[in-house]
């Protein structure tokens, strides 16, 4: 009988792990090896996790999948859940909307909720006709509001490649300068006159600048920038202002040029730019409501001008215990008065 056995390099292969093993799982198998030779040298455990500069419960997770899965386990892992959602709703109802959102195609999720749950007697939430009405649209068997406005492509999110930055969760200013707080509105002064009313405000000290444009490009926020540096009694070293086109291009290189960080804040929040949204409220109700004189331009900045005067020097501010944004900036930042 003749006995014929298989290469020494192929039963030396069976206990190799062929699936697909990435730098991370390598780098993490790194880490497990410090971590089990200091161990052995009987390191205290604190001085080990300061070491290798991971935590103790990522470590001791990496070594129960090292164990269990050898190299493999040590990769990341999706994170795509086990069991999905599924709709909770019948085809009865999905039909139901379906048919109102045809009939009345500007009718949101709210009106279509109140109607269904009216007819039908139900208590079925908003949320999930808010759901229902994606998944029509996303099929094709509906239009979304935007299209019958016009806006056939939607919305792109904006790409942060050049000067301006993110708004990250809990950016705040703390010194004059940081964050200065800068907007823009729309004015009805006259019969057929609007102007465009710029404004900046300190959120620490609330001292404002402003100024009436008749337009409100980027061009115009450029030079705005440029008063805003010139009357303000600190350097400015940040700015934060919304998503407007205004605020782009010129502006946006101005800021550049200037080597001051321009911070753009997410879509639909004014509550981040507070201060400035209650100083344009003061100035459409002290003093463009107010206002009598003549329509031109020069006109305008001139009472304007004479009002900002009285705004930072004459007229006291309950933020500020009553004081005047100036008094307050040199009593508390110049170590005045």
């Amino acid at each position: 009988m003749q006995i014929k056995s298989l290469r020494i390099k192929s039963y030396r292969s069976w206990h190799v792990d062929e699936r697909n093993i990435t730098e991370i799982a390598k780098f993490r198998f790194k880490k497990l090896k410090h971590f089990w030779m200091l161990r052995e040298q009987q390191c205290r455990e604190s001085t080990i996790f300061q070491i290798i500069e991971v935590k103790r419960a990522t470590i001791y997770r990496w070594q129960a999948a090292y164990k269990q899965n050898g190299l493999y386990g040590l990769n990341s892992q999706p994170k795509i859940p086990h069991n999905k959602r599924k709709p909770a709703w019948s085809k009865q109802l999905e039909q139901q909307v379906l048919h109102l959102r045809k009939q009345y195609p500007l009718w949101g999720k709210k009106t279509l909720t109140t109607i269904i749950n009216r007819d039908r007697n139900q208590n079925i939430s908003e949320s999930t006709i808010g759901r229902i009405i994606k998944k029509l649209v996303a099929k094709g068997k509906i239009k979304p509001v935007c299209f019958y406005y016009g806006k056939l492509k939607p919305k792109r999110s904006r790409v942060f490649n050049k000067h301006a930055k993110r708004w990250q969760k809990g950016m705040k200013s703390t010194k004059p300068g940081e964050m200065i707080q800068i907007d823009h509105m729309s004015v009805f002064i006259g019969p057929g006159k609007t102007v465009k009313h710029f404004e900046a405000t300190c959120p620490i000290t609330k001292l404002t600048v402003a100024q009436s444009y008749s337009n409100a490009s980027s061009k115009t926020a450029a030079e705005f920038l440029s008063l805003v540096k010139k009357k303000l009694p600190f350097h400015l070293l940040s700015i934060q202002v919304d998503g407007g086109s205004e605020f782009r291009k010129d502006f946006e290189e101005s800021c550049a040029k200037e080597q001051i960080d321009l911070i753009v804040l997410p879509p639909k929040s004014p509550e981040l730019n507070g201060c400035v949204e209650r100083c344009n409220r003061t100035l459409r109700y002290e003093f463009y409501r107010f206002y009598d004189g003549n329509l031109d331009l020069f006109s305008i900045r001139q009472a304007l001008a004479g009002y900002m005067n009285i705004y930072n020097t004459f007229r006291p501010h309950q933020a500020l215990q009553q004081r005047t944004p100036l008094e307050y900036y040199q009593r508390y930042y110049q170590g005045g008065i």
